[in-house]
């Protein structure tokens, strides 16, 4: 877990950026600035689209807003824990108690049945999985209307189910420490 420090705040902002910026090649001739000076704040419970021409940057915002890149200079703050000063594994950690991820392509381990794929978000906190796991799975299924299909492989799943198991996966940190 983050350090007393850096431990996730109850109140305040979900979501604090400052003066974000992000070059790629940085130090090289063909140096590109992509994002220029982002300033956001995100209340909990708020929604914001990311909108924008192709090359503007969005996916790349995403990515530092998801920890899962760095901004070159700026702030960013992730459930009142300041992520600038923290390492691989205090960003993993945090990312995996407080961000849920639906990728265009839902990235689900097609031999795993759908039960199986939800708990997987939740093995970083236990190691293994527990009936708990299985539980809260298992009501996030349900909650999706893909109850019938929990035991079948992701595999053999329609793309729509598949996206749907995804979701649940991605809701896991929201029911953990938000929800």
């Amino acid at each position: 877990m983050p350090s007393e420090a850096n431990k996730p705040a109850d109140s305040g902002p979900l979501l604090v950026l400052k003066a974000v910026r992000k070059s790629y090649n940085v130090g090289q001739p063909n140096e590109t600035e992509v994002l220029h000076g982002i300033d956001l704040k995100l209340q909990r419970g708020e929604f914001c689209a990311v909108v924008g021409p192709s090359g503007s940057g969005k996916s790349t915002l995403l990515n530092i807003i998801g920890l899962l890149d760095r901004p070159t200079s700026g702030t960013l703050t992730l459930s009142g824990v300041a992520t600038g000063t923290l390492g691989d594994a205090e960003l993993s950690r945090l990312r995996g108690h407080s961000i849920g991820f639906v990728f265009q392509h839902h990235h689900l381990l097609s031999a795993f049945n759908a039960l199986e794929n939800v708990m997987l978000p939740m093995l970083g906190d236990e190691g293994f999985p527990n009936a708990a796991m299985a539980e809260r799975a298992a009501q996030l299924i349900t909650d999706l209307g893909l109850a019938q299909f929990r035991d079948r492989p992701a595999g053999q799943l329609s793309g729509g189910q598949q996206q749907r198991v995804a979701v649940a996966c991605a809701l896991w940190p929201c029911h953990q420490r938000y929800c």
